[in-house]
């Protein structure tokens, strides 16, 4: 992300640690399959790149859920394997 955007993230919190941390925690949250929060017009363009994804959902202020209500990641995995087997039934 350029320069401008880093400093418009890091005016959101108070210090260059607790931005790293805080986009840590949302690409991990990515990764393991949480749906981004960015439409497809919104999606940067390193958009594999969960980091990226969760800067932008960031700077664009996006509702981000933290906290106990979260799904585990077994849920997670079993959701994720349920739309790929109504992807491939679809496909059939």
């Amino acid at each position: 992300m350029a320069q401008d955007g880093y400093d418009t993230l890091l005016k959101q919190t108070d210090s260059r640690y607790r931005l790293s941390i805080v986009v840590a925690r949302r690409a991990a949250q990515l990764k393991s399959g949480m749906p981004t929060l960015l439409s497809d017009e919104e999606m940067p363009d390193a958009a594999a790149n969960t980091v990226s994804v969760a800067m932008e959902e960031m700077r664009l202020g996006k509702p981000v859920v933290w906290g106990e209500d979260l799904p585990t990641d077994a849920q997670l995995r079993e959701a994720r394997a349920r739309e790929r087997r109504e992807r491939t039934t679809e496909v059939v």
